[in-house]
């Protein structure tokens, strides 16, 4: 006993000793020009001989008029350069060709300067920014870049994703970036085909980015702990008559607090019959004694995000039919990390927590069979993480492999079992690290069992008047 305690005690003080306040001018923690350069090397091993990987930023998006949204980079775009600026070019060869009077295996088209520009939008790096910044030696200005560039009827195939990236829609034209992929996909149009299904891009991709290298892994653990920090403050501070806005603004709160540039997808803040809605995000419902609070709510960290789910109680305390819920979810989810093993397909989580799940729900009379509590369990258990929420990543796991582990209970009104049931949304969602041995909980510093919860919600807030 005196062994569990302590490893609880270290799981809950570990990810907040990753939460360090800002001593240096900007943040210094990015991933190095060092590790780009061995993505991209990584990737090439990969490619089939004589084929090019192309690879485009993303496209600058119109939020109303002359307002853009928050320029988001194309995850693997930054994933090989780092660069997070948009109308840009990657090009990756097996073998070195010469382009422009340079010869090598990578190439990249930026961005110019504009002095006029950067007085409204900050400074664009150029040539010799990107050079200096990324150690990539082959750049040049994305006007350089037209279609006798290269003759791409050299190489046997192309490796892109662009197709899938609305970098050709409509709504992106008139700008370097749609001017540069129509030109790739003239070739791909004239006869130049995509790679063999067997040396396809996203199967590249998911192989490289679904293992998470030591550079990651640590700013995935400053993301988690960030997204801790938020789940805890908001048990402490919720309570009867407050808005679930009001708990989305205290997460997100901790979460820039803490350096966090986005939080990694719209924040989740579900109570009552919205706790039954599985990806609502309005949060505008006034909270009531009785209640509980579905947040799943991540911060996203120099690009690389978390995804927590907490359920916890408005007023403090689990009504018996409410802990009930809980506990058969709190049992599957342990019932999933003991399945987080290397050599385990992907699917073996969800399949572990299931089972709990159904024989739970048919003993309390709330289902008839497996197929009834599917109704009330419709997702799956588990997800890769990283660059994006829903990342991709091997289906089987590996040392390396950084997963979600969620299983949920969701019974909303008019559910054919017992009224008390009704309104009652129970979700426990942790990021799982697939270690050489076994797993490691990198969301172990928020609270997850009834007594933990109830006994942090009788604590003090930052925000209690």
């Amino acid at each position: 006993m005196l062994r569990k305690t302590c490893f609880r005690l270290l799981c809950l003080l570990m990810p907040a000793m990753t939460l360090a306040q800002q001593t240096t001018e900007y943040p210094n923690d990015y991933l190095s020009p060092e590790f780009h350069a061995g993505r991209r090397a990584a990737f090439r091993e990969m490619m089939p001989n004589n084929t090019v990987g192309v690879f485009f930023a993303s496209q600058v998006r119109v939020r109303n008029n002359d307002v853009d949204y928050q320029y988001a980079q194309s995850k693997n775009f930054y994933y090989f350069t780092g660069l997070e600026e948009p109308n840009s070019l990657l090009l990756l060869f097996k073998q070195p060709v010469t382009i422009l009077g340079a010869t090598g295996t990578e190439f990249i088209f930026v961005q110019n300067r504009n002095p006029q520009q950067e007085m409204w939008t900050g400074k664009i790096l150029g040539v010799e920014g990107v050079k200096n910044k990324y150690k990539i030696e082959n750049v040049f200005t994305n006007d350089k870049f037209t279609a006798s560039t290269f003759d791409f009827n050299t190489v046997d195939s192309i490796l892109s994703l662009y197709k899938g990236e609305d970098i050709l829609s409509k709504y992106n034209t008139g700008n370097q970036l749609s001017r540069m992929a129509g030109i790739i996909d003239n070739v791909i149009n004239s006869g130049k085909k995509l790679a063999d299904p067997r040396y396809s891009t996203s199967r590249i991709m998911s192989a490289l980015r679904g293992i998470k290298q030591p550079e990651e892994i640590k700013l995935l653990e400053k993301a988690a702990a960030m997204s801790c920090e938020g789940h805890n403050d908001v048990i402490r501070a919720v309570k009867p008559g407050m808005t679930e806005y009001q708990a989305q603004a205290i997460m997100e709160y901790n979460f820039k607090k803490n350096g966090s540039e986005y939080p990694g997808y719209p924040s989740i803040n579900g109570s009552s019959e919205n706790a039954c809605v599985l990806h609502y995000v309005t949060n505008l419902r006034l909270m009531k004694d009785g209640d509980l609070l579905l947040s799943d709510c991540a911060a996203e960290y120099h690009g690389y995000t978390a995804d927590v789910t907490r359920t916890i109680p408005v007023n403090g305390k689990f009504t018996p039919e409410q802990k009930l819920i809980y506990e058969l979810v709190l049992e599957a989810q342990d019932s999933g990390f003991a399945a987080c093993k290397p050599g385990n397909p992907f699917g073996a989580v969800d399949a572990a927590a299931r089972r709990v799940i159904n024989r739970g729900l048919i003993k309390l009379g709330i289902a008839a069979n497996d197929q009834e509590a599917r109704q009330y369990f419709p997702h799956g258990t588990s997800h890769h993480l990283g660059l994006d929420v829903h990342d991709i990543g091997p289906r089987t796991l590996q040392e390396g492999v950084f997963l979600t582990v969620e299983p949920g209970i969701y019974i909303p009104p008019g559910s054919k079992c017992d009224k008390k049931w009704w309104s009652i949304g129970v979700r426990i969602e942790d990021d799982i690290l697939i270690t050489k041995d076994g797993h490691r909980n990198l969301s172990a510093s928020s609270p997850r069992t009834v007594a933990e919860i109830e006994k942090m919600a009788k604590q003090k807030s930052i925000f209690d008047k």
